[in-house]
């Protein structure tokens, strides 16, 4: 055959297994094409379409089946409104009656009965009434608002620094008095009193509290000065109204006595003979103790006091006070002392008030100086 023949051979061999390879292999032979190829190398139509499955739509009776849960469903038709019917509209019209007549024999129409008025029905009680052990709700707006503290509309946690909040709700009465006399020319001096009261009436306790200072001077000089501080608590009895227990701090200076500062401190029992809307008389008793600093009498003197509050209302507008004390001492050695104090006042407008009155002081033992001093004023009181 020579070289003609074998070279003829193997072209027709290769040829044979080419076209075998396909049928032989299938699609192995792309098996391993995309090994060592980016993502982004990877061509776009050899990719499988099943990896992009969720991007596509979905089939028909699929979306048609999310479109039917997604819908809204459809608003309701209203009913028609009827018409108001009224005796007039029920009678028929006379064009709308009909023009022949009606047989002899026909039966007259039954009357069709009105509608009977429904009463309304009773509401049944809720079941917080139903239920005797539970209580009903309370809205917010029934709760009561924070409470003020006199001119400050409201403070925060000011409640807990206010007398009310530990001893109760109370009435508080608060005045302030002022007046002044001048004079210039041959002589020339001038005078001053100012002074004020609180007085708290709780449930379980009354307080009353009063200062007031007064100073005169001329051309020579000082004439006066002396200030008076007094303080009493009660104590109302369960037993009986009219009774109470008290106690009374008093301090004194003045400038012209042979103390600088005078100490009185009591207790003791209180009793109201004759009470009114109009009139108030108090009697009290009890002991105590005096001690003056500055003084050549030196010591602690122990003392009895009775004492007598009186107030009048004479008109709305016009009332009348007195007040007296008297402190013995329990050795006769040692004095004894005694107040006498009267006012008058006049009510005006907006809470202001004339006021007249006289203070007169007793020592028995005055220590080289006159047993007896007067104080008598006119000034404006305003009450707020």
């Amino acid at each position: 055959m020579g070289w003609f023949s074998l070279r003829t051979t193997f072209v027709l061999s290769f040829i044979v297994l080419s076209a075998l390879a396909p049928l032989v292999h299938g699609d192995d032979q792309y098996a391993y094409s995309e090994i060592g190829r980016s993502y982004f190398e990877s061509p776009v139509g050899e990719s499988d379409t099943a990896e992009f499955v969720h991007y596509l739509e979905p089939e028909a009776d699929l979306q048609s089946s999310l479109s039917d849960i997604m819908r809204l469903p459809p608003l309701p038709e209203l009913p028609a409104p009827k018409p108001a019917t009224t005796e007039a509209t029920n009678q028929p019209s006379p064009s709308d009656t009909p023009t022949e007549t009606a047989p002899k024999d026909a039966k007259p129409a039954e009357e069709v009965p009105p509608p009977e008025k429904k009463e309304p029905k009773e509401e049944k009680p809720a079941e917080s009434e139903k239920t005797p052990g539970k209580l009903p709700e309370v809205e917010i707006e029934d709760l009561e608002e924070e409470r003020s503290y006199g001119y400050l509309d409201y403070v925060p946690y000011g409640q807990y620094g206010h007398v009310d909040y530990w001893f109760g709700e109370a009435k508080w009465k608060k005045s302030a008095e002022l007046g002044f006399n001048g004079q210039t020319g041959n002589t020339i001096s001038n005078s001053l009193r100012v002074g004020g009261k609180i007085r708290r009436e709780g449930i379980r306790t009354i307080f009353t509290s009063e200062f007031k200072h007064l100073r005169t001077s001329d051309k020579d000089g000082l004439t006066q000065d002396n200030a008076f501080f007094k303080h009493r608590l009660e104590w109302p009895l369960k037993l009986h109204e009219r009774w109470a227990l008290h106690e009374n701090t008093n301090l004194e200076y003045d400038a012209f006595k042979a103390f600088d500062l005078r100490l009185v401190f009591n207790g003791g029992l209180s009793y109201k003979p004759y009470k009114t809307d109009k009139t108030d008389w108090t009697l009290s008793a009890g002991s105590g103790f005096s001690q003056e600093f500055g003084s050549p009498q030196m010591g602690v003197i122990p003392e009895g006091s009775f004492g007598s509050d009186f107030t009048h209302k004479i008109t709305d507008k016009q009332t009348l006070t007195f007040n007296f004390d008297f402190y013995p001492a329990f050795e006769a050695n040692e004095g004894y002392r005694f107040t006498n104090e009267a006012s008058y006042s006049i009510a005006l407008d907006h809470g202001l008030s004339l006021k007249i009155s006289a203070y007169d002081r007793y020592d028995s033992t005055p220590n080289n100086r006159k047993r007896n001093d007067l104080d008598y004023a006119c000034l404006l009181l305003w009450e707020f």
